[in-house]
């Protein structure tokens, strides 16, 4: 019931009242109980209706915080969901955040790892060159080694060698002179 009813309707109460005093009184006044009776029965519809009245008016202010609190109830959980999606939003973005960063970290971690096994890689090969290097000294050296124990067997050959053509032409001058 709107405020406007209300109004009319307790003013209609009111008026219901004085004319049922009013007639319970000219009633009484008269000696016409019907008409007193009547008045009485006014009097009696007039708070009935007063009473149905207050209870309407009850309900209907009850009824309206009941729809304020709807409302704000509405409100409140459409923050709260907005502010759950929020929260969810930026831990999803956090998620993702830590996602990229530890994708990071692992291309680093690979980058790395593949530039330590490049620098063990070079370390390796110029350890086997240096080892290939002394190697070939070492055969170098043992073919000089070769070289000059073939030069000085091949001297001491030749020395035999010319202390025996010394030997056989002494032998032959001496067959000779014989």
């Amino acid at each position: 019931m709107s405020e406007h009813n209300t109004a009319s309707e307790a003013r209609k109460g009111l008026v219901d009242t004085v004319k049922g005093k009013a007639k319970e009184v000219v009633g009484a006044v008269t000696g016409n109980d019907s008409l007193t009776a009547e008045g009485q029965l006014d009097q009696t519809q007039a708070q009935e209706r007063k009473e149905a009245n207050t209870i309407q008016a009850i309900a209907d202010a009850q009824t309206e915080q009941a729809r304020e609190k709807e409302a704000e109830t509405r409100r409140a959980a459409t923050e709260e969901r907005a502010e759950a999606n929020a929260k969810a939003q930026a831990a999803e973005n956090q998620i993702e955040a830590q996602q990229a960063a530890q994708q990071r970290a692992a291309e680093e971690a690979a980058q790395r790892s593949a530039a330590a096994q490049q620098t063990q890689a070079e370390v390796e090969a110029q350890r086997e060159v240096q080892q290939a290097k002394a190697e070939e000294q070492e055969e170098l050296r043992d073919a000089a080694e070769d070289v000059v124990d073939a030069a000085a067997e091949h001297q001491s050959d030749v020395q035999v060698a010319a202390v025996e053509e010394s030997e056989a032409d002494r032998l032959r001058r001496e067959a000779k002179n014989m």
